[in-house]
């Protein structure tokens, strides 16, 4: 059994290797090769803490796993993550764990992977101006995706915590992939209707911003909201998106609270969630279709995701062995 630490998934993983593990795991879970199982989500202590449990099971490859993370936001106050993640690896075979895998670099890359991926399905071609709010490792990783999808010339950033940008903004200029422009937002709403691409990477359970914010042609990454108490994006921003999008549709109606808040409220139906990014890669549902359209890609985490790129470390490391 493989025990595989954050600094070795940190020399693995680079967005080079992450964005076709990515496709090739949405393309795959349409055609059946990989699925997921029902999730689990608990509340520890009260809502804002959460455990929560992800599995995945391959069809066309020797392993299934699952990931289990704990979301405490108050740790940052404690210089801990608020999010913590670990993932286990099992043979089909026999069952027996085949690596145990720190999984907080994975956890980031895998959603921003995802998100990259989505934005380059939805957003606008010339789509060239990214907004970020949040500015933890998940805002961070966001930004060395969506960089190597888009030709990136502004960045606006934002966070509750003023102090949080200036430092996040310097590792930023570090890993920048062109000379863009990076520009520290006064308010939540000033860096949404600044950009054309938005990610938002909170742990909030209140909206971060106004739907009125929201210009035409934007698309919109929502990524912090995963149990159904919590809404990081509000309701005039669901009812305003002509395109929803997400992981799994099922996963979507058990966890994600920006939309399940709006349904349960009678203001929007079922119909307006389109179907999945894989959807979209295989031309099941539309792409965008004009300039205009207000697309959202609502994550609620997919264990298919997290195998597939488990399973790509895992290899990449056992290689290294031989």
């Amino acid at each position: 059994m493989q025990q595989i630490t954050e600094e070795q998934v940190q020399n693995i993983l680079d967005m080079e290797l992450v964005l076709p593990v990515i496709k090739e795991a949405y393309e795959d879970c349409v055609e059946g090769k990989i699925y997921a199982g029902n999730r689990i989500f608990m509340p520890i202590r009260g809502e804002k803490n959460v455990g929560q449990w992800l599995v995945a099971n391959c069809t066309n490859k020797p392993y299934f796993g699952s990931k289990f993370s704990s979301v405490f936001p108050g740790n940052s106050k404690k210089g801990l993550p608020s999010t913590i993640s670990k993932i286990s690896l099992y043979s089909t075979e026999t069952g027996e764990l085949q690596a145990l895998i720190d999984a907080n670099y994975l956890t980031a890359n895998k959603t921003s992977g995802s998100a990259a991926i989505a934005t380059d399905l939805m957003a606008r071609k010339d789509a060239n101006k990214l907004g970020i709010i949040g500015s933890g490792l998940q805002a961070f990783s966001q930004v060395l995706a969506i960089q190597e999808i888009r030709p990136i010339e502004e960045l606006h950033v934002y966070d509750i915590n003023p102090g949080r940008i200036e430092s996040f903004i310097e590792r930023i200029e570090k890993i920048k992939n062109r000379p863009y422009k990076i520009i520290a937002a006064k308010t939540a709403d000033e860096c949404v209707s600044s950009s054309d691409i938005i990610c938002t990477c909170t742990t909030s359970h209140t909206p971060v911003f106004k739907g009125s914010s929201v210009k035409p042609g934007t698309h919109i990454n929502a990524i912090g909201s995963f149990t159904s108490f919590m809404q990081e994006i509000d309701t005039e921003t669901v009812l305003k998106s002509d395109k929803v999008i997400t992981e799994h549709v099922e996963g979507l109606w058990e966890a994600a609270g920006d939309i399940l808040i709006p349904f349960e409220q009678g203001k929007i139906t079922k119909d307006k969630v389109s179907g999945t990014v894989g959807e979209v890669l295989t031309g099941k549902i539309t792409k965008r279709e004009n300039e205009q359209e207000i697309t959202l890609y609502e994550s609620v985490g997919s264990g298919v995701l997290d195998i597939a790129l488990s399973i790509a470390v895992y290899h990449e490391l056992v290689e290294d062995v031989k």
